[in-house]
């Protein structure tokens, strides 16, 4: 996935917004990655309870909404090319624009679906928003262990990968004030 393809620019010379879907997709999960690591901070500040058995619960189900959501994404950025970054960007920030987001992309898939493996195989039984989903494995506690530490180390890399884009959106709204900024905005 590469972050150029065609050029459209206002007449302005400022990048046009992208189109709704992508800029709806794009909010959607990072309000959903929010509520994720807030479940996931606050149940493992519980410990074992009643409320982290609840909150746990929630985010496996947001898990897999995310799963649905960066799914649709993935399949609406394969067929509707996006603006290209201004002409004046350095070459090095445009690949690494376009390997933070292939790597975002890429861990967004592999966090719940690690997460989901992890917790069939620690004999859960995985629901999403209350319906339950069939048991596809069997339990194994050791392998359960080691894919919740993988699906924590994910989430740091997601949370590393997110402040890198951050950056990078901000780079260009305040210090090379070019608008491209502007493309994401829902307002």
């Amino acid at each position: 996935m590469s972050v150029t393809y065609r050029s459209e620019r206002s007449s302005a010379g400022r990048p046009r917004p992208l189109p709704l879907t992508k800029r709806l997709l794009h909010w959607l999960t990072a309000g959903l990655l929010v509520v994720m690591f807030g479940l996931a901070w606050t149940f493992d500040a519980l410990g074992p309870s009643d409320t982290g058995a609840s909150l746990v619960a929630l985010h496996q189900s947001f898990g897999l909404l995310i799963l649905l959501v960066v799914a649709a994404r993935i399949v609406w950025r394969l067929t509707h090319p996006i603006e290209p970054l201004p002409g004046d960007t350095p070459r090095w920030e445009m690949r690494l624009a376009t390997l933070v987001q292939a790597a975002l992309y890429a861990l967004l898939v592999a966090m719940p679906v690690v997460g989901w493996y992890a917790s069939a195989l620690s004999g859960d039984t995985i629901r999403f928003f209350g319906l339950a989903l069939p048991d596809l494995v069997a339990m194994n506690e050791d392998r359960s262990d080691q894919l919740f530490e993988l699906h924590g180390a994910i989430g740091w890399a997601i949370l590393t990968l997110t402040a890198l884009h951050i950056a990078g959106a901000l780079n260009h709204q305040f210090i090379r004030r070019d608008g491209l900024l502007n493309r994401i905005r829902i307002w």
